[in-house]
């Protein structure tokens, strides 16, 4: 499992561009939309990494903990006033059974070589009645065959290791642990950033995300535990 250690100061600076605010706005819009964040709420975040999704949740009143494999990603995190952290891995996370009404993870499962297990833990830990939110990149899109070409020049990109899943893959895996499952898709602007892609996105996007949701560049899933 990669660390990204080397990519911390990188990671919030790609999201103030022009394209990466519309992607910031049809994740966190997508996130917030399956997690019915509530108030007071424990919340587990697992690849919490900077803090970036976090910061909506604590805005929200939620009392949050988070772990992550990069101490310097959490660092970034601690200095907005994320305080609950921990080195930790999401295959063996170190909280007992049901210690959250609500566990996310965003942008973290395609770079775990066990996933299974990883969603497992987090549905240990997630109390009965309450939900686990997953994000990730998406195989199908135009940013995935973007990100794919350009491994074969970038030997140094983070997505070196990752794993694209497929609406389909997401939604066969959640359904392993629970009858109560939902999968929807977002980000379908064209993976440039210049204004026409910007303005190409903010036009499609919600006829999308309604439409062909396993095209989306950025794929979640919500697994409600019974």
């Amino acid at each position: 499992m990669p660390t990204f250690d080397g990519f911390a100061e990188k990671y919030d600076g790609w999201f103030e561009t022009p394209l990466g605010r519309y992607v910031a706005d049809a994740e966190k819009r997508l996130v917030l939309e399956l997690a019915c964040p509530v108030r007071g709420e424990k919340m587990l975040d697992v690849g919490i990494g900077t803090g970036f999704f976090t910061m909506d949740f604590l805005e929200r009143g939620l009392e949050i903990a988070g772990i992550d494999i990069s101490e310097e990603m959490m660092a970034i995190a601690g200095k907005k006033g994320l305080h609950n952290l921990a080195l930790g891995d999401a295959r063996n996370i170190e909280y007992p059974d049901e210690s959250f009404t609500l566990v996310l993870s965003i942008t973290a499962l395609e770079f775990i070589k066990e996933p299974h297990r990883a969603v497992g833990e987090m549905m240990r830990v997630c109390k009965k009645g309450g939900r686990v939110v997953v994000g990730t990149l998406g195989a199908r899109s135009l940013w995935a065959l973007k990100r794919n070409r350009d491994l074969k020049t970038k030997a140094d990109s983070v997505f070196r290791d990752a794993y694209f899943y497929t609406f389909a893959e997401l939604k066969e895996m959640a359904a392993r642990f629970s009858k109560r499952v939902t999968v929807k898709g977002a980000v379908f602007a064209p993976p440039y950033d210049n204004a026409l892609s910007i303005l190409t996105g903010k036009i499609i996007e919600r006829p999308c995300q309604r439409l062909c949701p396993s095209l989306g560049a950025f794929l979640a899933f919500r697994i409600d535990k019974e």
